[in-house]
């Protein structure tokens, strides 16, 4: 018999029982007849209490699990965006470092076509003012001449060449550090 089988009987023993005379809702009932219901619901119960404690046992078991498992995942987050940070920080100071390479390039590369120019420039206006004074032998003076401009500027352009290098690799370090391609390869 089910304990709400055996509570239900007490309910009848209440219902049946008589009134007594002092009223308010005492009642007079087998008190052995309960007393050995109580005996039973006590003999059926403790499967029931032991599977109720069971399931409340197991529910702090899983609470604890579940916030521990929450604890891990907030921390695992926690050092997930703090490397996050430290990744964009290296990031933006590669772009920066790989900025003023390019910048340093630039200017380096504006210069020796500035000093190409000049130089070129200059031997020009000797070699003119050379062949204007020595008719004679002038042609032979204004190849040499051309020939110093040529290693010149040679020269220049593998300077260039150099600077060109530089940004190149520099722009390179800064595709490498970021992830992106850049609009120029």
């Amino acid at each position: 018999m089910s304990v709400e089988d055996l509570l239900n009987k007490i309910e009848d023993l209440l219902e049946e029982g008589k009134t007594g005379l002092l009223g308010g809702g005492k009642v007079k009932v087998d008190a052995d007849a309960i007393r050995a219901i109580i005996s039973e619901i006590r003999i059926s119960m403790p499967d029931e209490v032991i599977q109720a404690r069971k399931i409340a046992a197991e529910r702090k078991v899983i609470l604890s699990q579940a916030s521990d498992a929450a604890e891990l995942k907030i921390k695992q987050a926690e050092i997930q965006a703090r490397k996050l940070v430290e990744e964009s920080e290296i990031t933006k100071n590669a772009e920066l470092n790989a900025q003023e390479i390019l910048n340093e390039a630039k200017r380096q590369a504006a210069d020796l076509v500035e000093k190409a120019k000049a130089n070129s420039n200059e031997i020009i206006a000797n070699a003119q003012k050379w062949a204007s004074e020595l008719r004679t032998g002038a042609s032979a003076f204004v190849e040499t001449i051309m020939n110093e401009s040529d290693q010149i500027l040679s020269q220049s352009i593998e300077d260039f060449s150099k600077s060109l290098n530089k940004v190149r690799i520099a722009s390179q370090q800064l595709k490498n550090a970021t992830g992106k391609p850049d609009g120029n390869a």
